[in-house]
């Protein structure tokens, strides 16, 4: 199976496509499967549904396509909002009747105006390793789209100079609880720096990721 990503996204050859196609069992559901698309943090942005056409639409275009259940009809995500979906990757369940598309997203993927459409926590628990990601994706939301009264939106709506001043500052704070304060305090300093530093990494294009890849280069 042969792929391109140029500027859009990963496109497949036609027989590619047909191949993926008949592989699939869309006659559970008469004629469409469930398709989640999960953004490049890993975060679920959506559950929406394809027909045959739709996946064929996606796979060839590289963009992500569906089919409305209410409209009874294709439509591509972002045709009237502008927040595009970008195909990364995909990924056929067990049963080879639901998809999982990893996205590019471009803007908000919820109609509200949120990141994601499951942003109404009913039970909500997030294991340690899963907060700094979550945090960063709610930090890379406020920037990209400023909200009144959003302290993180604030912070990056005075540029570089302000964000790196804070880093400084909550660096000291962060420095002097650990050499005179409590352990809760130096947690809670440290917190701070962390959650900072999430803010100029983003305004700088970057990521904790790209931080651990460094950290991983250094490793002997």
């Amino acid at each position: 199976m042969s792929d391109e990503l140029g500027k859009d996204g990963v496109k497949l050859e036609e027989e590619a496509i047909e191949r993926l196609v008949k592989s699939l069992d869309f006659a559970k559901l008469g004629g469409i499967i469930p398709a989640v698309a999960v953004g490049e943090d890993g975060r679920v942005l959506m559950l929406a549904f394809m027909d045959e056409e739709a996946l064929r639409r996606t796979l060839s275009t590289g963009m992500m396509h569906y089919w409305s259940r209410t409209r009874k009809r294709i439509w591509m995500k972002g045709e009237e909002s502008g927040h595009y979906q970008y195909v990364l990757g995909v990924y056929s369940d067990c049963d080879s009747d639901s998809l999982l598309f990893k996205v590019r997203q471009v803007g908000n993927a919820c109609h509200t105006g949120e990141g994601t459409c499951f942003h109404n926590p009913v039970v909500e628990h997030l294991a340690a390793w899963e907060v700094p990601a979550e945090l960063e994706s709610v930090v890379k939301d406020r920037i990209a789209n400023p909200r009144e009264g959003s302290y993180t939106s604030k912070i990056a709506s005075g540029g570089l100079a302000k964000a790196a001043k804070k880093v400084g500052e909550e660096g000291v704070e962060a420095a002097l609880a650990g050499a005179v304060e409590s352990r809760e305090r130096a947690i809670s300093e440290a917190a701070d720096l962390l959650y900072h530093l999430i803010i100029l990494l983003q305004m700088k294009g970057a990521s904790l990721e790209d931080v651990f890849k460094e950290l991983k280069k250094r490793r002997r």
